[in-house]
């Protein structure tokens, strides 16, 4: 399981800084309800795609002494299970569904499209539930959800809070 988690710093610094990060503590387990602090279980490295930057960071994990499960904190400036950062993913949805355009590979962003596409119920029943009482149109849903991800103070705020609303990715397959 990843738990995504703001740091508050630029994905570059999280590079920098590496293992020396400002990582939380956990103080409960988010499967079995263990009331007792997990216990850090190492690091393992993932890949962090920008449109002109690439980084190999590193991910903590905890694990559970109770039910024996293991979690990793991810920054939020990455989707669960993606290469590709949240900022590339949805500037590719931006420029495929509003402007026609692509600067990614034709298979890289029909994986993106059909992601999304897939999940547009789930993402606007996320606006609904957030109090926006607007009527998005089907014919342009898409377009219009993708404005409205744009509106977010931060990208970044609105997949960790998409994420802790229904414990799933918005790209989730």
């Amino acid at each position: 399981m990843q738990i995504i988690h703001n740091f508050d710093i630029s994905p570059r610094e999280y590079h920098e800084r590496g293992t020396l990060n400002n990582f939380p503590i956990i103080n409960i387990c988010p499967c079995c309800s263990y009331p007792n602090r997990l216990i850090r279980h190492g690091f393992y490295w993932k890949h962090a795609v920008f449109f002109h930057q690439y980084f190999r960071i590193p991910i903590l994990r905890f694990r559970c002494l109770s039910c024996g499960k293991t979690f990793s904190i991810l920054p939020d400036f990455l989707l669960p299970y993606f290469q590709h950062s949240l900022e590339f993913v949805l500037e590719c949805l931006r420029e495929y569904f509003l402007k026609c355009t692509s600067r990614v590979y034709h298979q890289l962003l029909q994986f993106y499209r059909k992601r999304f596409l897939r999940n547009l119920n789930m993402i606007s029943a996320f606006f609904r539930d957030k109090g926006y009482m607007g009527i998005v149109p089907e014919k342009n849903k898409a377009i219009k959800l993708l404005e409205m991800i744009g509106a977010f103070p931060k990208a970044k705020t609105l997949a960790k809070r998409f994420y802790d609303h229904f414990n799933r990715n918005f790209m989730a397959n």
